[in-house]
Order: C-alpha cells, then structure tokens, then sequence
C-alpha cells in the first residue's frame, strides 16, 4: 500500500517511512502548502490540514503536527514552535527558559485520509531542556530543538541519537504506529488496498 505524507520535513518522511515499512506501508512524500492556524491544539492544525488535503482532491494521505511545550510557560509555544524558533532562535529560547524549570515535552498529532474517512492520532514524549551557549549548539535541519532535548529514560539529547534510537522515545512513532494499526483494522474488516 502506498500513503503519500503531506510534509516538507525529510527528517519526518524518513521516520514515517521507517515505522511504517514493516506494515507493508510504502510512505511517499507529497509537497503541499498546508495552512497553519496560529492558535488551537495540534490535534486541531492536523485535523484542519485533513481538510485542506480532502478539499485539494486527495484521497489517501498523512498529515501532521507537532510542537515542543515549556512546563515554564503552559501552551507555549506549542504549534507555534517552529515560528517562534525562526524569530528567537537558540539566544531567545535561553532567555525565555533562564531560572525556570527546563521540563518540556513533545507532543504531535499524525492524521489519515483514506478515501473518505479521516482519523487523528497523537502523543507525548517529555524530558528536559539543557541549558547550552547558543552559538554552541549544531542546528539539526528540522529538528530545532533535537540538541536540546533529552527524553525521559536517556541522558543524551535527540541529536546525538541514532534514528533508530530515537524512535524508541519518538511520539511520532507512536502516533504513526496507530495510523498503522487503524489501516489494518481497515483491512481485516474487507476494505481495499
């Protein structure tokens, strides 16, 4: 089966298509200009990207969300992480966490269209922050805040980790897991590939 991922993040596509495979799920990339809302939930900006995706004549596609949450600043800056970031940058992200806690978490929303019907799916993965001198951190392409990150459960940030490893702690992963599992149910009720 074949379900194109409505991203332009490689470092996204390459999950899905790692945790996916194994499901006899071949995930393709599709470039598309999805809008974002500026406030709401991320399961929210998955479900309206759905929609975008069914009212631009696509069937069967995958969607997503994400964003990193401060335990210092509730909901912020959420699905506004990656914009947040662009303005801020490493310097900005110090200041705002200076003498407060360093708990944050990730947590993202993988949604599925297939021919018609529509499912979104989402989960967490928490940790901490390291306090770091931005112009010492290695930017990760896409994945900002992987050198500051360290899941629950490791002592190493998400850059350092092989990919392998970090779909160990990976909330995508989980989610995409449940795309798998709501296909197969799909499937095993006569639903065609």
């Amino acid at each position: 089966m074949i379900l194109p991922f409505a991203t332009k993040n490689e470092g996204k596509l390459k999950e899905a298509e790692q945790v996916l495979k194994p499901y006899g799920i071949q995930v393709t990339g599709l470039s598309l200009d999805l809008m974002e809302p500026d406030v709401g939930s991320v399961e929210a900006v998955t479900k309206y990207k759905l929609k975008q995706v069914w009212e631009q004549g696509y069937t069967r596609v995958l969607v997503d969300d994400a964003g990193i949450f401060f335990a210092a600043y509730p909901s912020f800056p959420g699905i506004l992480s990656k914009r947040i970031f662009e303005r801020i940058g490493y310097r900005g992200i110090m200041k705002l966490l200076a003498g407060e806690t360093r708990r944050a978490w990730f947590e993202g929303a993988v949604g599925v269209l297939w021919d018609g019907d529509t499912a979104c799916f989402s989960a967490r993965t928490s940790g901490f922050l390291l306090e770091k001198n931005p112009e010492e951190i290695k930017a990760e392409p896409g994945f900002p805040f992987n050198p500051l990150f360290v899941p629950d459960g490791d002592t190493r940030p998400m850059s350092e980790m092989s990919w392998e490893e970090r779909n160990r702690f990976s909330y995508r992963e989980t989610a995409l897991r449940q795309v798998a599992q709501w296909l197969r149910n799909r499937y095993d009720n006569g639903c065609e590939s």
